[in-house]
């Protein structure tokens, strides 16, 4: 089952909205994944999967405007 091109442009804009809310945060460490990781450490990640989500977007609306669906 694949999802919708539009699933993946608002899993994007939702982790660039948490990116951009920890920048916020004054925290020195965050939990991910039941570790206490460096703040920065978070915030990349969550900017990596803002970006993975967007270049899935992007590639799905190229392709289809190739194939002319």
């Amino acid at each position: 089952m694949r999802m919708h091109k539009n699933v993946y442009l608002a899993l994007a804009i939702l982790f660039l909205i948490s990116f951009i809310y920890s920048l916020f945060d004054i925290g020195a460490t965050h939990k991910l994944f039941f570790w206490e990781v460096n703040i920065w450490v978070y915030r990349l990640f969550r900017l990596a999967i803002a970006a993975l989500f967007m270049k899935s977007y992007l590639e799905i609306r190229n392709r289809e405007k190739s194939t002319g669906k």
